[in-house]
């Protein structure tokens, strides 16, 4: 824009220079004869920016995908209307793109011509590199006179928030999950005649029903023994358990194990979800974060929100965590732990809760890995000590490793 505007100056001062040369090596009312015609048209451009500068009523309108994952494009559509009765020439609009990489962050936006009470839509589009929640904007326009010589610039206070999920991969193969049952909550149902479960209907008795089951205003006006018949439905439950530790945070940026464990994490409740299991959140991001267990969109929504904006600021353990929660955590459930295979110590103290039928998923992130150099692939794969005896099937995750291959 700025080059541009400067090829515009040199020009008019190139034309200046060319009729003083012309008038001295003819007559020096040449001179004056495209001196005055320069002046006047810079005069009459110059009274335009003035006008325009106190009769601008400029409508903006920023238009914005609200949700994407890391890598992905940000679509933006702008809505620009002119409500002066002036047109608007040489409109320069600069958007600021917090969500882009560094280089990319100030976008340009050329408008040639808007006419009095007309609109415009612009698109554009940024790639987002990072995770994290972001404020798109503000505006600011640039107003040009009709020769583009002079110029003012005014802020409109237009912001857009946008969420920058993490990047999550597809899942193929998980463990078996424990399930429970439940007569609220549920993704398979069988057909049982029980104390507390859900009413599903009515059937003629059979021998060896029980009478207290018998529907006796239906029997009454069948004129014939009628049973109520009910559904208990089975369901799974899975606590995902992490800590975003500062000082266990090894290695940079996306190649991190902050950033490993929040994009593992995100996938494995993404995939449970739209499974149906019913999923807690148990993390420690800085601050405690407990997500009850629930199931759908909506708590899938309100995990990858958290996931978005968590950073490695926790100065506890896992053990810690763990030793916090240990007690609430449900019978007949499944824990699912994502950690770095320095907390192998803690693995004894977990598979303590095997006598209330909680099976244990653990996931390691092998803490070496992360240290070497970037340009390397480590393809060690070694056993964090593990006995046999236990039946436990543990997942190793190494730095530079296709997640994908891994689930």
């Amino acid at each position: 824009m700025y080059k541009k505007f400067l090829g515009k100056w040199i020009l008019f001062l190139i034309l200046l220079a060319f009729s003083l040369f012309m008038s001295l090596k003819t007559s020096f009312i040449i001179f004056y004869f495209f001196f005055w015609i320069l002046l006047s048209i810079l005069t009459i451009s110059s009274l335009w920016l003035i006008l325009m500068y106190f009769c601008k009523r400029l409508y903006l309108e920023r238009k914005i995908t609200l949700k994407i994952e890391e890598d992905d494009a940000l679509e933006i559509a702008l809505e620009i209307k002119n409500k002066s009765f002036l047109p608007i020439f040489d409109v320069v609009l600069e958007d600021y793109l917090s969500c882009a990489y560094a280089q990319e962050r100030k976008k340009f936006i050329m408008l040639d011509l808007l006419m009095p009470h007309s609109a415009s839509k612009l698109k554009y589009r940024c790639i987002c590199p990072q995770r994290g929640r972001y404020e798109i904007g503000p505006l600011v326009a640039y107003f040009f006179d009709p020769l583009g010589l002079f110029y003012f610039k005014k802020a409109y206070p237009v912001y857009s928030e946008v969420y920058v999920y993490p990047r999550t991969f597809n899942i193929h193969k998980f463990p078996a999950l424990n399930k429970g049952s439940s007569p609220f909550l549920g993704v398979e149902t069988s057909r049982v005649s029980g104390d507390d479960d859900d009413f599903y209907g009515v059937r003629e008795y059979k021998r060896g029903d029980p009478l207290k089951k018998i529907h006796w205003m239906v029997s009454a006006r069948k004129n014939q023994l009628i049973v109520k018949e009910f559904q208990r439905q089975s369901f799974f439950r899975a606590t995902i358990m992490f800590n975003l530790e500062k000082e266990g945070n090894l290695g940079q940026g996306r190649e991190s194990v902050g950033e490993y464990t929040i994009k593992i994490v995100a996938s494995i409740a993404k995939y449970l979800i739209n499974l149906g299991v019913s999923v807690e959140i148990i993390s420690h991001a800085g601050e405690v974060v407990h997500m009850p267990f629930n199931k759908g969109a909506d708590h899938l929504e309100e995990i990858l929100k958290f996931l978005t904006i968590a950073q490695a600021e926790s100065r506890i353990t896992l053990f810690e965590l763990f030793a916090t929660f240990q007690r609430d955590i449900l019978e007949d459930s499944s824990l699912i732990v994502v950690m770095t295979d320095k907390n192998k110590v803690f693995l004894p103290a977990m598979l303590s809760l095997g006598v209330r039928n909680v099976s244990l998923v653990p996931i390691f992130l092998k803490s070496s890995t992360f240290l070497n150099d970037p340009g390397q692939k480590n393809t060690e794969d070694y056993d964090i000590g593990i006995s046999e005896n236990i039946n436990l099937k543990p997942i190793y995750i190494s730095c530079r490793d296709n997640l994908e291959e891994k689930f």
